[in-house]
Parts: C-alpha cells; structure tokens; sequence
C-alpha cells in the first residue's frame, strides 16, 4: 500500500501500489507488446500500452490540439473490446509531464471512457497539470464549441485519482517495479524504467515523453 496517502485521492486509485521493491520473482513469460493508442506516426495525442508479464501499462494519456473532433483523443477502442472494467485491463496510467500532448486526454479516459484506476505523475506534475487543462477546457468548450469535451467537474474528479511518486523512489504495481528518473524538458518531467523477471532474466523498459540531456 502506498504508506503516505493524500486526503483527495480515491482508495481505488492506490490499493494497487507499493512503495515497496519489488518482488521479482521468476517468469516464464519474455514477451514485450507496445501498442501505440496516439501519437504512432506523428506528433500529439502520446498513449501507449505496454504489456509485460500479462499486465498493461498505459504510458502517457495526450491529446492531439491541432483537431477539435474525435481524432484529438487516442483510440482507445482495443480497450474497450468485450466489455469489462478497464481496471482489469490496465494496471495504471504513468505520465511524464504536464504538456496537453502527453497528458489532455485523461479526464477523457477517465470520467467519460470509465478508467477508474490508479494515474501516477510527479508531485510537480501534479500540481501543473489540472490548470493546463482547465485553461484547455475553457478554450475548447467556450471558443471553440468542441464536441464531448470535458467538464471542469470532470477534470477535478480526475485530478483525484492521481498518485504522486519521487524521482529514483521505485514502487510496485502489479509485480512490476516501475521508477521514475529525472527527464529534464520540464519542471517535474520524468521517465519511467519499468523493471520485471522474465524468462529467468532480469528485464526492463525505459520509457520517456519528451527529455533534455542538458537541462
């Protein structure tokens, strides 16, 4: 369990996560699945999923600004195949920074989709990120007149399903040990090495959004 948890976060969104290292045991399994939801062939609307040992990991959750109809948002549609909670499907959502390109769909996914499960980012992150969309709402909605965009109320609802974590502080979901590690970029910018056994061999993937090697 995460040991310090914050007064606005929902239980669902931390029962799943440990502080803790990782217990990795032994796994058959040595097979890596990448599926780009957005952004596969271009700029805007970052989502991957990205599945290890059975277990999905959604890496990013953008939008794409340039469009004010469905294609602003990832496709999400594999995940909504045979019905189901998405919870099941996704261990959690790992953002890397506060730009829309990376983070603008969430209260999407969550509030409208149904994802109702953990969302993990940096505490600056954190911070930054509900005014960005917020501000992005208010443009969309008031000037102009987007279709099933969010709600304000949405977006806070939303806000209240994240998890902040540390840089180079690993936690668990899953059985997987996922650490975040300083990306430059932005204030609170991160990338994620996920960390697993499989096959007999120790493993990991490094994901990152956008990064500076000079900052």
């Amino acid at each position: 369990e995460v040991k310090q948890k914050q007064q606005a976060r929902s239980r669902s969104s931390s029962s799943n996560i440990s502080m803790a290292p990782a217990d990795l045991t032994a796994d058959t399994e040595d097979h890596i699945s990448v599926v780009p939801l957005g952004a596969g062939l271009g700029v805007g609307r970052s989502c991957l999923l990205l599945t290890v040992r059975g277990q999905t990991v959604m890496l990013d959750c953008g939008m794409h600004v340039g469009y004010s109809d469905h294609r602003r948002f990832p496709d999400f549609t594999p995940l909504l195949r045979g019905g189901g909670r998405l919870e099941g499907r996704i261990a959690c959502v790992l953002v890397t920074h506060f730009h829309l390109d990376h983070c603008a769909a969430l209260p999407y996914f969550t509030e409208q989709v149904g994802y109702d499960g953990p969302v993990l980012m940096t505490s600056p992150t954190r911070a930054v990120c509900p005014e960005l969309l917020l501000d992005y709402q208010r443009v969309m909605s008031n000037k102009l007149g987007a279709k099933r965009m969010y709600t304000k109320e949405m977006i806070r609802a939303c806000m209240r399903k994240v998890v902040t974590v540390g840089l180079g502080v690993p936690f668990r979901v899953a059985g997987l040990e996922i650490t975040p590690y300083y990306a430059g970029h932005v204030l609170g910018a991160a990338c994620f090495r996920i960390r697993w056994v499989g096959g007999g061999v120790e493993r990991s993937v490094l994901y990152t959004g956008d990064y500076n090697m000079t900052a």
